[in-house]
C-alpha cells in the first residue's frame, strides 16, 4: 500500500488587459480573457488565497491548471474550507499545512479526470488526477442545501456551492465547482487496509497495539504529511510466517505472534521513506 499520489504536467501564466466579472460564491472575480486559466482565476480569486498558495508549492500542479489549452473539472475549496480542515490533518496552522510533504496529493485529489470539463456534476463514482475515486452526489431537488457533494476516502464529503465556467484563450473549457465547508483528503495508508479486514486483519492487529501506535501514527492523516510506503504482509503472507515459526508441525497462533516482542520490529521492516510506485521497485537501500 503507498500512500496515495501521482502525476501533474506543465505551463505558465500569461498577462492580459480585457477585463470581465464572473460571480463565483457570491464575489466579483476579475478575469483577464488573455488568460483564463483554472490558476489565474483562482489567482485573481479573494476567496482561494490558501488554494493559490498551495499550488504555488506544487509546481506541476500549478502549471497543469496556468494551461488553458488543457480541460479540467477541478473541486476548488475557499479559504474557509482549507482552515475547516487544520484540526483533521493535525496542523497547527496554514503554514503548516503548506509545509505538507502530502500537499500535491491533496491537490491531485481535488482535479477530477474527466473527457473536457463537466457542468453540472453527475452522481456517479470519478476518477481523479491522484488515481483515487470520488463519488458524487446529485439529489433531485437543486434547491437543497446539499444539492451536490463530492464524497472522497473519509466520510464527509464537500458540499458544491457554486460553479465557475471559464473559457480559455484557444476556446477550451475548464470548471471550477467551489466548496466551503471543508476539503477532500485522500484516505492515509492506515485507514486503506483497515477498508479491507478480510486480507489485513493480522497486520491491522499488530499496528494497533502499543509497540506500534507510533507507526500507525504514522501511517495516519495527523502525521505532519510525511510521505510513506508499506510494503504490507497480507493475512495469507502472516499465515505462512506463523506455519514457519511453529514447533513440531504446529502452527504459532495468532496470539503467540501479536505477543511476539519481535513483530515490531518485523513490520518496521516494512515501511520505506518516501514514495515507492509499483513500477518503481528495485533492488537498494531504502
Amino acid at each position: 500500500l503507498t500512500n496515495p499520489s501521482l502525476t501533474g504536467s506543465s505551463p505558465s501564466p500569461i498577462a492580459g488587459a480585457s477585463m470581465r466579472g464572473l460571480a463565483a460564491a457570491g464575489v466579483c472575480l476579475p478575469l483577464c480573457l488573455a488568460q483564463n486559466s483554472i490558476f489565474t482565476t483562482i489567482e485573481a480569486s479573494a476567496d482561494h488565497t490558501i488554494l493559490e498558495s498551495a499550488l504555488n508549492q506544487v509546481p506541476a500542479v500549478k502549471d497543469a491548471l496556468a494551461d488553458d489549452q488543457g480541460e479540467f473539472t477541478v473541486v476548488a475549496p475557499t479559504d474557509a474550507a482549507f482552515t475547516a480542515a487544520l484540526p483533521e490533518l493535525g496542523s497547527a496552522d496554514t503554514a503548516a499545512l503548506l509545509a505538507r510533504a502530502d500537499l500535491g496529493h491533496i491537490l491531485r485529489y481535488h482535479v477530477l479526470k474527466t473527457d473536457g470539463r463537466l457542468n453540472p456534476l453527475e452522481s456517479g463514482v470519478m476518477t481523479t488526477l491522484l488515481g483515487m475515486p470520488v463519488t458524487v452526489n446529485v439529489e433531485s431537488d437543486p434547491a437543497s442545501p446539499t444539492a451536490v457533494q463530492v464524497v472522497g476516502s473519509t466520510a464527509a464529503g464537500v458540499t458544491i456551492s457554486s460553479s465557475q465556467e471559464i473559457q480559455g484563450a484557444g476556446g477550451q473549457e475548464h470548471v471550477l465547482h467551489i466548496c466551503t465547508d471543508r476539503i477532500l483528503l485522500p484516505n492515509p495508508i492506515y485507514e486503506v487496509a483497515a477498508a479491507d479486514q478480510a486480507t489485513f486483519s493480522t497486520l491491522l492487529a499488530a499496528l494497533d497495539s502499543d509497540a506500534l501506535s507510533d507507526v500507525k501514527a504514522m501511517l495516519g492523516l495527523q502525521n505532519g504529511g510525511a510521505v510513506q510506503t508499506l510494503f504490507a504482509p497480507t493475512n495469507a503472507a502472516f499465515d505462512a510466517y506463523m506455519e514457519s515459526r511453529g514447533e513440531e508441525g504446529t502452527p504459532m497462533t495468532t496470539a503467540e505472534l501479536l505477543a511476539d516482542p519481535e513483530l515490531a520490529t518485523i513490520v518496521r521492516y516494512h515501511v520505506a521513506t518516501g514514495e515507492v510506485k509499483p513500477g518503481e521497485v528495485s533492488a537498494g537501500d531504502r
